[in-house]
């Protein structure tokens, strides 16, 4: 599957519930604002996981297919007289359909990039845990002097209010 045809396919099945999808969209967007206090957080946490996965995935990609060249390129007892080699592993890793179990091959490609998967979820837990929640200030509020005379003389014309008014 390329690009193209999977864009094709995520937008046609869109494009046929589109006012369903639209009102989805801004509950979520109202949730996420209601809440973004904790939300927000777990979002940009997921979105950092998100891409340290794609770029394992891509390298891990492109450490497949220099593999492969590596090993043609370095066979010159295999080569036949007209130059090519002899034989040309098939292996390959699917950059786009990565859920296709088929895609891996040879088989151990796939179980490899889910460890590697899981071993950088759990990096990124141990090293950088998420942080939910309100932020808490630093530093706490500074009163001036002046504001705390002007709290005691309020407090004090409040408690000589009170007694001229109340029996």
């Amino acid at each position: 599957m390329t690009l193209y045809e999977l864009y094709d396919l995520i937008y046609s099945y869109i494009a046929e519930d589109i006012i369903t999808y639209s009102i989805a969209g801004v509950l979520l967007i109202i949730l996420i604002y209601i809440t973004r206090k904790w939300s927000l957080p777990f979002l940009f946490y997921a979105i950092e996981t998100l891409i340290y996965l794609i770029i394992m995935h891509v390298v891990m990609h492109g450490l497949v297919i220099l593999a492969v060249w590596f090993y043609v390129n370095t066979q010159m007892r295999a080569l036949r007289p007209d130059g090519t080699p002899a034989y040309v592993p098939d292996w390959q890793t699917p950059l786009v359909d990565f859920w296709n179990r088929s895609g891996y091959i040879p088989d151990w490609l796939f179980k490899l990039e889910f460890f590697l998967a899981v071993l950088i979820i759990f990096l990124v837990w141990r090293y950088r845990p998420p942080k939910l929640g309100p932020v808490k200030r630093r530093r706490k509020f500074k009163v001036s002097e002046e504001y705390e005379l002007m709290k005691k003389e309020l407090e004090e014309k409040k408690k000589r209010y009170l007694k001229d008014i109340l029996p």
